[in-house]
């Protein structure tokens, strides 16, 4: 039975290797080519931006897209409730930036169980142009992000672009584990699935859509009831014939979690929708969780003669590897010492990963849903 367990850990441990070295090529991959210039073809565009509430970097993370260097766009912002406190920093965004064309607005109709794609439904009836830019109200940009996502939506064959992100966030500390899990295990997961398999999903970070794309779909409309709107907008694209592409351009998120509880929400929260969005695949990532099958060959094979060291080099490709990613493809600004701490984001990664799988609740600001089979959500609190 020892035997048996040993050399299953050795196993796991020798396909997580495999696996950490197969997404440092993944990221290779993807940004062996830049993005062009981007003096080709612009099309006006509309951004659209979903809010509620006003965190503390509300303001600079909006202010980016105002300080995009792209000819034509229009920025628009969608509350639910007018005494929202996100009303006030797109007004504030309104006065500091008179150039733009920043329109609010503000329609409490809800559609679905999502709200926020009740709201992206009503900012979709007032945007101008024919291709639509939705982002996180908590992702920022750099000022070229237009000319890198542009360009691929222009061939007809293509449909929908995405393309992945990094966090950075330091402090509190639960912000910075959480930084460490989307920039070392998430994001890394999805280059890697990249080469896996066809691109059927794209990230909430960036969703750049042809509105024709959009009427074949049903419109937001058809996502009004999903948790995942932003899978399942990649997802119903590519049913619809169109092609998902992720594009080699980064975008940046700050967790604003401030509590180890809040944390584990949170990532429970995405968890069990990625479970549910994708079962298979999502079980299937047992095998990469390298850093546990190390934790178990020192704890308990630590006599063997191998195990150890497996355990040690396993660890040791682990941190060498997300640090390469992070910084090297992913351009983290995570102090470089910050990366030492992957194993205890991994520890955190593993814990959410079992929890996934006991229940089809999650918390969603002030409010609880159950996922349904096929990913629709009912609220029950």
């Amino acid at each position: 039975m020892r035997l048996s367990l040993s050399l299953l850990v050795a196993g796991l441990s020798l396909v997580a290797c495999w696996y950490y070295l197969f997404a440092v090529y993944a990221a290779w991959r993807l940004f062996r080519w830049a993005p062009s210039p981007g003096r080709a073809a612009t099309p006006p565009v509309s951004l659209l931006k979903p809010l509620k509430g006003a965190p503390p970097d509300l303001y600079a993370n909006l202010a980016t897209f105002c300080q995009l260097e792209y000819p034509v766009f229009q920025l628009l912002c969608g509350v639910k409730d007018p005494h929202d406190p996100a009303v006030a920093v797109v007004r504030r965004l309104q006065q500091n930036f008179p150039d733009r064309d920043i329109v609010l607005v503000i329609n409490p109709e809800v559609i679905g169980q999502n709200h926020k794609v009740s709201t992206l439904y009503h900012l979709s009836r007032a945007a101008k142009y024919d291709i639509c830019v939705i982002t996180d109200s908590d992702i920022r940009v750099e000022p070229n992000y237009l000319h890198a996502i542009i360009p691929p939506l222009l061939a007809p064959e293509v449909g929908l672009v995405t393309c992945p992100y990094r966090a950075s966030a330091t402090f509190p500390f639960p912000a910075l584990l959480e930084s460490l899990i989307i920039t070392t295990s998430f994001t890394p997961s999805t280059l890697v699935a990249r080469l896996l398999e066809p691109t059927t999903y794209a990230f909430g970070a960036t969703l750049a859509v042809k509105r024709q794309c959009l009427a074949a779909i049903g419109g937001f409309a058809a996502l009004s009831d999903y948790l995942a709107d932003d899978y399942y907008l990649g997802y119903f694209v590519a049913r619809a014939g169109y092609q998902v592409c992720i594009v080699p351009h980064v975008v940046e998120t700050q967790p604003d979690v401030a509590t180890l509880t809040g944390l584990l929400s949170h990532q429970l929260r995405w968890a069990r929708t990625q479970r549910t969005c994708r079962p298979g695949g999502y079980l299937g990532t047992l095998v990469i969780h390298g850093t546990i099958w190390a934790v178990c060959g020192f704890s308990f094979f630590w006599s063997t003669a191998v195990l150890p060291f497996l355990a040690l080099a396993t660890l040791g490709l682990r941190l060498v590897t997300a640090t390469v990613i992070g910084k090297v493809f992913l351009r983290s600004p995570l102090p470089l010492l910050s990366f030492l701490l992957v194993p205890m984001a991994d520890v955190v990664f593993f814990i959410v990963w079992c929890l996934s799988f006991c229940g089809n609740t999650v918390r969603w600001r002030e409010h609880t849903f159950r996922i349904l089979e096929g990913g629709k959500m009912v609220r029950v609190s």
